[in-house]
Order: C-alpha cells, then sequence, then structure tokens
C-alpha cells in the first residue's frame, strides 16, 4: 500500500486526481494540505473523514505518514514546494513548468535529481498507449529516421476567456501549457532543442499568446513544431505528424487512431486507445499507474528529471522567442 499527500486541493486535484487515486486497490490517500479552511473541509468531504489535513504544506512533507506526494499547485509556488517535496525524501509526482525561469528550473531539478526518490513529471501524453506503439513503430526501422515531426493542439480552453484568465496574465503558453505538448516532440527526437521561433496572436486571452506556431531545431538536426489555438469553438483535437527518411506517422492521439506508410506507400491503420480520459484528458490514468508501478517496481520513470529538463529548456526558449 502507498499512502499519499496531495498539496492543493483545488479542481485540478479534485477532477483529475481524486478519482483516479480511488480507484487504485493499492493507494491511499492519507493527507490533503490546501490553505483555506473550505478546501479542507471539501478534501475530507470528497476523500473521507479520515484524511489528514494541514494548512501549510511543509506539515504535510513533515508527517510520516505520507509516502508519496502529488502537488497540485498555482505555478509560482511550484519551484519551493518542488525543493521542500524534495527535501521530505518522499516520492514526488508534480505538474510542470519546474520554474518560470531557466536559473530557478535548473536549481530546482538539481535538487529533484539529488532526492533519491522516484520523481515524475505529469506528462501524461507521453504515456499513451498510442505513443507506445509510434515510438515502437520508430524503433523497428518501418519509417526510417524521424526528420521533423508536428503536435497539433487545437481546443476552446480559452473561447471566451478561460476560467484560469487572471492566473495566465503575464505568463508564457509555452510555459504554462506548452511542456505537455513539447514533450510529445521530445519523445521522438530525445535530444534538446537548440533554437526556437515563435509566431503567435493574442485574441481572447489578455498577455497570454493564444495561438500561434513554434518551431525548434534540435541538437540531432531534427526539426519540430508546435501549433496551438486555444480559441476554437470546438471538442479538443490533439494531432501528431512525424516525416521520416523512408515513411510517415499521422496519429489522432484523442482517439488513437494513427497510420503510418514505409517505403512502399501502402497505408497500415492502426487503433491503438487510452483508458477513459479523465476530466478530458487522455493518458491521465496511465501517468499515474506508471507513477506507483514504478515505485512498486523501483527504476526510473518515463517523465524523469533528465525529461523534464529537456521539456523545461525547449518550453524556456520558446518563451525567450515569444
Amino acid at each position: 500500500m502507498t499512502n499519499i499527500g496531495i498539496i492543493g486541493f483545488g479542481q485540478w486535484a479534485r477532477q483529475a486526481y481524486a478519482p483516479l487515486l480511488a480507484e487504485m486497490p493499492k493507494v491511499q490517500v492519507v493527507a490533503v494540505s490546501a490553505r483555506s479552511h473550505t478546501t479542507r473541509a471539501l478534501a475530507k468531504q470528497t476523500l473521507g473523514p479520515g484524511t489528514k489535513t494541514f494548512e501549510d504544506y511543509h506539515d504535510l512533507l513533515n508527517d510520516v505518514t505520507a509516502d508519496a506526494v502529488l502537488i497540485a499547485l498555482p505555478n509560482s509556488l511550484h519551484p519551493s514546494a518542488l525543493q521542500a517535496a524534495a527535501g521530505s525524501k518522499k516520492h514526488l509526482f508534480f505538474e510542470p513548468p519546474v520554474a518560470a525561469n531557466s536559473e530557478t528550473a535548473t536549481h530546482v531539478l538539481n535538487v529533484l535529481a539529488a532526492s533519491g526518490c522516484v520523481v515524475q513529471a505529469d506528462l501524461e501524453l507521453r504515456y499513451l498507449p498510442v505513443m507506445d506503439d509510434i515510438l515502437a513503430c520508430l524503433q523497428s526501422g518501418a519509417v526510417g529516421e524521424p526528420l521533423m515531426a508536428k503536435i497539433r493542439l487545437w481546443c476552446n480552453w480559452g473561447y471566451t476567456g478561460g476560467a484560469w484568465y487572471d492566473e495566465v496574465q503575464g505568463q508564457s503558453f509555452f510555459l504554462w501549457l506548452g511542456g505537455w505538448y513539447l514533450d510529445v516532440l521530445d519523445c521522438i527526437f530525445k535530444q534538446n532543442a537548440i533554437q526556437a521561433s515563435v509566431v503567435g496572436g493574442r485574441h481572447s486571452n489578455g498577455t497570454l499568446m493564444d495561438a500561434g506556431w513554434a518551431s525548434l531545431l534540435y541538437s540531432s538536426g531534427g526539426i519540430g513544431q508546435i501549433e496551438f489555438n486555444l480559441v476554437v469553438p470546438q471538442e479538443t483535437a490533439i494531432e501528431l505528424t512525424v516525416a521520416c527518411r523512408s515513411g510517415e506517422i499521422i496519429a489522432d492521439l484523442q482517439t488513437g487512431r494513427w497510420r503510418w506508410r514505409g517505403e512502399t506507400g501502402d497505408w497500415h491503420l492502426e487503433h491503438t486507445p487510452a483508458s477513459t480520459p479523465t476530466y478530458g484528458f487522455v493518458g491521465m490514468r496511465e501517468s499515474l499507474r506508471g507513477f506507483f508501478d514504478t515505485i512498486d517496481a523501483g527504476g526510473s520513470p518515463r517523465a524523469n528529471v533528465d525529461v523534464m529538463r529537456r521539456v523545461q529548456h525547449a518550453a524556456q526558449l520558446c518563451a525567450e522567442a515569444e
């Protein structure tokens, strides 16, 4: 049994974490920290009256009951909370970004790497079954070396101005939300980005760039692109295209439907769906399961500190280009 503490119990923790944790037989939420009395009361109502609650997350980290912590705090609190969690020697699951600037991020990542515990970023798209099959296809040589890749996010999250409008003012899209999609490019190239250029607009969300493109050059010579539009009045679409030396791959990451063709030009149609999405986000169940499986089996998670270094660096390059 893994005993879990949750730091922060806002909408994301309630809607994306709590339902999944409740269905896992070898996981128990034993503690929650939240600033307001109302939120702490809601945590007990949601998770059970025996759940310990703390106003200060340091008190939760000092409590010996929890073996691992999940952090779901506003971005501005990430650096201090991540460092405190690393010092607690508890296993750690956290939401990107690490920090808003590269110097702080490097320091925090170094602290996380030295913790000696399982540290996993919640880069849930990396855990999709369809990504497993796409990467296996690339590894097999059926389509050759990847040369270019594009990840496309179209959604209505900011169509009329998001509920998070005030929170994102002054933030870069690439540090606030881009990491999940830059991570898909990292899955393909597995290299550091060395250059980025950005073109975009600000339509309905104040200073937040809510539609645009970023192009990245990777140290391997690969070229990546992220295309995003948060102000489209339609359901979420997350699509990946990979152009390879002797073929190509086209995938719908939401549905798990994908196709590939090699030198013969014949398309092979595949379908590798994820489990039922939680709170509308595919891959969340697989990501959390990956965290607990790693705790049980040992080793390093897929979305480990080295991966997060590359993703944070790519996001920082894009933010600077923006």
